[in-house]
């Protein structure tokens, strides 16, 4: 099962820091991406922009149990919601 459908508070600190670095990859991609799309052709700009856009929105998946396990362990700063 991907960890990313675990609650967090279910989660192990190995799982919530592979879904951080899981994100990070994602978005490296991704910038590489965007910057070959500038050689490319109509055709592989709008293949290479539907990739960028389903990457990212599965990089932001994977971000919010990080995010969840750390509001909840540390709580934010100043009492801010």
């Amino acid at each position: 099962m991907s960890t990313r459908f675990i609650p967090h508070r279910d989660m192990s600190a190995d799982e919530i820091v592979k879904c951080a670095i899981q994100a990070r990859a994602i978005i490296q991609l991704c910038e590489a991406a965007a910057w070959s799309i500038q050689s490319g052709s109509e055709r592989e700009i709008k293949e290479a922009a539907d990739s960028i856009q389903f990457a990212l929105q599965l990089a932001g998946e994977l971000i919010v149990p990080v995010q969840e396990a750390l509001e909840s362990h540390e709580g934010l700063k100043g009492g801010a919601a």
